[in-house]
């Protein structure tokens, strides 16, 4: 008995520590149009930028790219595009477990009955 009343004793400040990492947790939901990653494909004829909502941002050619070559410059493109939102999934990852610790906010958003 004394145990639960302990453990108990404990949801209070459990409680106010998740309620401060979500509010962390949209602080840097808010920052993710403003993270930017980077990809490139074919040794830099192709340049993407992406954001941290994983929305391409930019798609840069270097002038030495073979833009007659249709069906080359779509395969660089698409590797430069998958390569950008990869980094930038992994920047968003990064920042988010600075936040949480690596906890999962989506069990404490469900005990939170959020």
């Amino acid at each position: 008995m004394f145990d639960n009343l302990k453990a108990l004793s404990q949801l209070g400040p459990m409680m106010a520590k998740a309620r401060e990492m979500q509010e962390k947790m949209k602080e840097v939901q808010a920052r993710l149009p403003s993270i930017k990653a980077t990809g490139t494909a074919g040794g830099g004829l192709v340049t993407v930028t992406a954001n941290g909502v994983l929305e391409i941002e930019s798609i840069v050619y270097a002038t030495s790219a073979p833009l007659t070559d249709t069906e080359l410059l779509s395969d660089l493109t698409r590797a430069a595009v998958n390569q950008a939102i990869k980094n930038a999934q992994a920047l968003v990852q990064k920042e988010m477990e600075q936040v949480t610790g690596g906890l999962d906010m989506g069990a404490l958003r469900g005990l939170m009955g959020q």
